[in-house]
């Protein structure tokens, strides 16, 4: 991974020129800047924006497959892949990124094959190496527990779009009770009054708000104490619940969830509402 100090001297200087030229193609270079550095909302609009100019730009394709694919939206990465072959060609980044996002996908013999077709031709590299590996402990995993259930979940751009509606704390809470296996969903101020909330019936929203404060403050004075940096959420599992707490700018989201929810599943579309919410309430 770059220096954040290479990445953001490369961000300023792609702005730079766009800003001079806004039909540059070196929207490709500044989107692939923002995906490294972590911001993949800042990614996502800039490649969006150079592809309306810019339709058959084969580049852009690949860096807008690796920014769906780090959202989680594996179906549309592998459209702006398709999309970057009919461009320029396959290529063994492009094949090897074909495999990633099958995996992801769970079409696990048809990334197997890629790989295996790959290792043939280098057989030293560690990345298609460490796939292969992968592909082996899920289907060594699958066989002992005798389960084809994948453990994560695919994020459909329909799914993006009902995130991008979202304006308030309102509609964020509203949308996180939507979610499958979501009981509760609410948002904590700092002094443990709830703000928004959306609960099943048996939920009391006051107690939950007081619990949430107070597991909040104890996780960051011991955090604190032991030098460990802020904190960024906290789960705690128990017999009939999932209790999840997000920090969010001075307040928290808190979640109620069902033991069978997929906290996979949520966690990414928890991480782009917030994402969404941050640059709508800035």
């Amino acid at each position: 991974m770059q220096p954040t100090a290479q990445l953001d001297e490369r961000i300023s200087k792609c702005e730079e020129i766009l800003s001079h030229n806004p039909e540059s193609m070196i929207f490709a270079a500044l989107s692939d800047a923002y995906r490294k550095k972590g911001d993949l909302a800042k990614a996502f609009h800039a490649c969006t924006r150079g592809l309306k100019l810019h339709l058959d730009y084969g580049p852009g394709h690949l860096v807008m497959a690796k920014i769906n694919m780090e959202r989680g939206m594996y179906s549309e990465a592998e459209k702006e892949l398709v999309l970057a072959v009919q461009a320029d060609g396959r290529t063994r980044a492009t094949e090897l990124l074909l495999a990633q996002i099958l995996i992801k996908k769970d079409q696990i013999k048809d990334a197997k094959k890629i790989l295996e077709k790959l290792k043939t031709t280098d057989p030293e590299n560690e990345m298609v190496g460490e796939l292969l590996k992968a592909i082996k402990q899920k289907a060594d995993f699958r066989k002992i527990h005798g389960t084809d259930k994948p453990g994560y979940d695919v994020m459909t751009v329909q799914e993006r779009w009902r995130i991008e509606k979202v304006v308030d704390l309102k509609d964020g809470v509203h949308y996180l009770k939507s979610l499958p296996g979501v009981l509760g969903a609410l948002v904590v101020g700092g002094d443990g009054l709830v703000l928004e909330s959306r609960l099943n019936p048996n939920f009391k929203k006051e107690q939950i708000g007081a619990i949430a404060t107070c597991i909040t403050q104890c996780v960051k004075d011991g955090v604190c104490e032991i030098r460990f940096g802020e904190y960024e959420q906290v789960l705690i599992e128990t017999e009939d619940l999932e209790f999840w707490i997000m920090k969010f700018n001075n307040q928290a989201f808190v979640l109620g969830c069902a033991p069978e929810a997929n906290l996979g599943a949520l966690k990414i579309r928890v991480g782009e509402l917030l994402e969404h919410l941050s640059r709508n309430l800035e």
